[in-house]
């Protein structure tokens, strides 16, 4: 019933729940989704590069101390990077549902987001250390040479231990960029690789009074540096200001029902990046099979389709906020414009990053290494990188964009059948049956990245058409 006011006047009907808002940016639309997208995408790619960065320079030094020692390494993170990123894909919901929280200015929330993720974040790292110990076995049975198994498997013990700090650095940052707070972790990470590059040059080379250690002293550094990067921002979210605000110290009682939906946003997103990461881990297994020159010229290519991804990665975190903010206000057009700015955007910033690596295949190699049979191979594939670079990234940045509007299981379906079902047989056919090499394997990747960007970008353009339904407050 509405009740109409002393004077005469008739009351403003009550506003209509269904109806989206009043739009947080009516003029320059495009403008300000560009400058919002590169204001937070920039300390979020920084961070994300600096992770890469990290294992660009174990891939330097080792790869300059002993090739074999390079190839041992690449196949030692294959196991690890895959769980590692699968982990980082099941908390995806908490820089998700934070920033849904921001969009409606819900600070509890948010914070109640963080706390309830800890534990579940501890939980999975302790499981996937558990797995990656065990890597050895992977390696034998997927036909790796003796030594490369065996030398791989201990790398892979070692890396291990550094991989419950790995997914509570995650969380802390994911929890910190959904707020559109981002320089804490960009902070640390610039820290972490002033500490990784001096202590992974000590104790490969045994510099500095340290012992040499070879590959086995840069796989102790990542594990010690990522011990350090997590302490540190878990330290500054417990003291930040407004924790109280947040109700950051208010504990983890009812962890497992409160983590719900973050969980559930995240196994979707876990499944999806665990299966491409997996498929990327087989293509090193199928190297790794073509011998130490093969495995240590994917490792470098590898590394350098990693370091610019990041740079993607970076823009599709801040893709997925953008979106999610606009969500959670019940903005649609919002949240759409706020999509397709993100994706076209790291494509075509995608497609400038490649163009170096084209001109310059044999300068980018020699920095890896000094062997004239890697470098060789290495050249073959790096001429790719105009075409993989913008489709990779692509795809992405419109799986983001898909998470942050609360899409959960149809873009895990698309990286099921590009990755899973296009890229591995795809690799194996052009490489194994085609005799193609490492290039068949990178073909394999362009097919597959193809595949994947399209079928992502026809789906965000379906979603975004959508109603966005009303918030429900859990119970």
């Amino acid at each position: 019933m509405t009740i109409a006011p002393q004077d005469g006047t008739v009351a403003p009907p009550p506003p209509d729940p269904a109806a989206s808002p009043t739009p947080l940016y009516p003029d320059n639309r495009v403008k300000r989704h560009l400058s919002e997208l590169f204001r937070l995408a920039l300390p979020v790619t920084i961070a994300r590069l600096g992770m890469l960065i990290m294992s660009v320079v174990d891939t330097i030094v080792v790869g300059n101390y002993d090739s074999a020692g390079l190839a041992y390494l690449n196949v030692a993170h294959a196991p690890f990077t895959s769980l590692m990123v699968t982990g980082i894909g099941l908390l995806t919901g908490v820089m998700i549902l934070t920033s849904h929280a921001k969009g409606r200015e819900d600070w509890q929330e948010a914070g109640s987001v963080w706390r309830y993720a800890m534990p579940y974040t501890i939980l999975i790292g302790l499981l996937f250390t558990f797995l990656t110990w065990q890597a050895e076995w992977l390696f034998v049975v997927t036909g790796q040479p003796d030594d490369i198994a065996t030398e791989a498997g201990h790398l892979a013990i070692i890396l291990s231990i550094g991989m419950p700090a790995a997914l509570i650095y995650t969380t802390c940052a994911f929890f910190l960029e959904g707020l559109q707070r981002p320089l804490p972790g960009m902070i640390v990470m610039i820290i972490a690789n002033l500490i990784n590059l001096v202590l992974d040059y000590g104790l490969v080379y045994g510099a500095f009074g340290l012992p040499e250690l070879g590959a086995e002293g840069a796989a102790w550094t990542s594990s010690v540096i990522r011990w350090t990067m997590a302490l540190i921002l878990l330290g500054y979210v417990l003291v930040m200001k407004g924790y109280d605000l947040y109700g950051i110290r208010n504990g983890f009682a009812g962890w497992w029902r409160g983590s719900r939906d973050a969980r559930h946003l995240g196994y979707a997103a876990g499944a999806s990046q665990g299966m491409e990461t997996s498929a990327f881990a087989a293509m090193q297994l199928f190297a790794g099979r073509l011998g130490v020159i093969a495995a240590a010229s994917y490792g470098i290519a590898m590394t350098m389709l990693a370091l610019m991804f990041m740079v993607a990665l970076g823009l599709a975190s801040a893709t997925s906020v953008r979106v999610g903010i606009a969500y959670g206000r019940r903005d649609r057009p919002d949240m759409a414009l706020a999509g397709w700015i993100g994706l076209l955007t790291t494509m075509i910033v995608m497609f400038g990053l490649s163009i170096p690596l084209y001109l310059f295949p044999g300068g980018v190699s020699h920095l890896f290494t000094q062997d004239i049979n890697v470098i060789a191979t290495t050249v073959s594939v790096l001429v790719l990188m105009p075409i993989i670079f913008p489709t990779d990234g692509g795809q992405n940045a419109a799986i983001s964009a898909l998470r942050g509007a609360g899409d959960k299981w149809a873009p895990t379906v698309l990286h099921l059948v590009s990755y899973i079902f296009v890229m591995i047989p795809a690799g194996y056919y052009l490489t194994f049956e085609r005799d193609m090499g490492v290039r068949g394997l990178f073909w394999g990747i362009v097919i597959a990245s193809l595949v994947a960007v399209c079928g992502l970008a026809i789906r965000f353009a379906i979603v975004s058409r959508r109603a966005i339904p009303a918030y429900v407050a859990r119970s």
